[in-house]
């Protein structure tokens, strides 16, 4: 009696932990999130508001001060190691919208810090990748985390996040250049189309068909090359490498912040378990598909890997 109520007390305990862990993770995650956007739409904003698009006339310390505070929030989402599990498969959306943020204001600031030539060209990219991020974290990042909270039977902590503003209001900025670079992307006429172009498994490449064989100290490292074969860029590309062992299906997914036309982005995806010894697991990479994207038969590569000695 006393033993199965000591049993009873310490898995109460240790349900008390989880949820208060997801419960952390969650109210970090909104933290994080406003402070992003309070950085963007407190403070960029207002500095290219009132630059009148004159590289000569933007606040370089406060443009500085921005790209040091997205920085060190990207910084922060890639080194937390406290994530607990139900999160493990939506954190890689947070750490990527948070890069494409991170990298755009960067350009911005080198952008005013040298000639000024070609300003308005960066504004327009940099713009351009920070509705991406607003994309990749109200597509994909939110829904994947409230979904995990589903999972975790703790719906109601879904009210610590609240819905995520966009890094800036756009209209606010009034440049032409600003809202004129997304009309192709979304344009049905264009040609879409993105499609893998290559993987490698801890540095062996695995072809349609193939399998990699895996041994001493080898991990299951993709790194997966995408390739937009269409006329227009193509922003927040999913990428997805799903591996089904006898144990389980493990499924992770990175995001390809932009695509030239005709260019290509590498992503790297690893964090899975090992299957048995010598179990040759089927593998499955999956690109996009991007809107209006017509040709599918390329976006997809199946192979095998084999976890050996």
């Amino acid at each position: 009696m006393a033993f199965g109520f000591i049993f009873f007390v310490a898995r109460g305990c240790v349900a008390t932990q989880e949820s208060t862990q997801v419960r952390k993770y969650v109210t970090g995650a909104d933290s994080v999130l406003s402070d992003s956007s309070n950085a963007g739409r407190s403070e960029l904003q207002g500095v290219l508001k009132s630059s009148g698009g004159d590289p000569g006339m933007v606040d370089e310390e406060a443009l500085g001060r921005v790209a040091t505070h997205s920085d060190r929030l990207y910084t922060q989402a890639l080194q937390n190691d406290e994530i607990p599990p139900e999160f493990e498969d939506a954190q890689p959306y947070l750490i990527s919208a948070l890069g494409v943020r991170k990298e755009a204001t960067e350009n911005l600031a080198a952008a005013v810090g040298g000639s000024g030539n070609g300003f308005g060209g960066a504004l327009a990219t940099a713009v351009e990748d920070f509705r991406t991020s607003d994309s990749i974290i109200a597509n994909h990042y939110v829904p994947a985390v409230r979904e995990s909270l589903e999972q975790a039977g703790q719906t109601g902590d879904g009210g610590y996040l609240e819905d995520p503003q966009p890094f800036m209001d756009y209209r606010e900025i009034g440049f032409d250049a600003a809202s004129s670079t997304g009309s192709a992307r979304s344009d049905p006429s264009a040609v879409h189309g993105v499609e893998i172009n290559g993987v490698t498994v801890a540095g062996r490449p695995l072809y349609p068909g193939g399998n990699v064989v895996l041994t001493g100290g080898d991990e299951a490292s993709f790194a997966v090359t995408i390739a937009n074969g269409g006329e227009v860029p193509e922003s927040a590309v999913d990428v997805e490498v799903v591996l089904n062992t006898d144990a389980e299906r493990q499924s992770k997914n990175a995001t390809v912040a932009r695509i030239e036309p005709k260019g290509t982005a590498t992503v790297e995806i690893g964090g899975f378990i090992p299957g048995a010894l010598d179990e040759e697991v089927e593998t499955t990479i999956e690109a996009g598909p991007v809107e209006y994207e017509k040709t599918l038969e390329n976006n997809t590569l199946n192979g095998s890997v084999t976890f050996g000695l």
